[in-house]
């Protein structure tokens, strides 16, 4: 992200982030890396939501349909690190978007609960990543609490 903020700023230009709302709740993503961005435009939109977009913008099948992987190791899959294929998991995390129990998603998905109560331990557990760093309060307006513009081009 060095890499991408230097060329971003030198070219002035801003870095355009890639991440879904699947990755962004399940915290599958390195803290002030590839979630650092200026601009997320698929944020508030499921993996399979971004596919079916892509699908529609006739992005090639064979693009859409390769699996998810960080590329951190060899044959590292997404998939296989959550636990569950996309299709299921934005299923449950739309369940849990929407204030619904452990017990009414894995009722309604036919999953196990222990499945649905570890998915929601670790959404819940990567708040921390979601948010800027706690900072203590001693000014009358701090930053990132209740210190807050509006972003206005120069």
């Amino acid at each position: 992200m060095v890499f991408m903020y230097y060329y971003a700023n030198r070219l002035e230009r801003i870095v355009c982030g890639s991440l879904d709302k699947s990755e962004t709740m399940m915290g599958y993503f390195a803290k002030w890396g590839d979630v650092a961005s200026d601009i997320s435009p698929l944020m508030d939109v499921y993996k399979t939501q971004v596919r079916q977009l892509a699908s529609y913008l006739n992005v090639p099948p064979e693009i859409i349909s390769k699996p998810s992987t960080p590329r951190l190791r060899p044959d590292q899959l997404a998939e296989e690190e959550l636990g569950l294929k996309y299709e299921m998991l934005d299923l449950v995390l739309y369940g849990l978007e929407r204030f619904m129990t452990p017990a009414e998603i894995a009722g309604q998905l036919g999953l196990p609960l222990e499945l649905v109560d570890r998915l929601r331990k670790r959404w819940l557990a990567a708040e921390h990543k979601r948010r800027l760093p706690l900072s203590a309060k001693l000014g009358f307006r701090t930053v990132g609490a209740d210190f807050r513009l509006p972003f206005i081009a120069p």
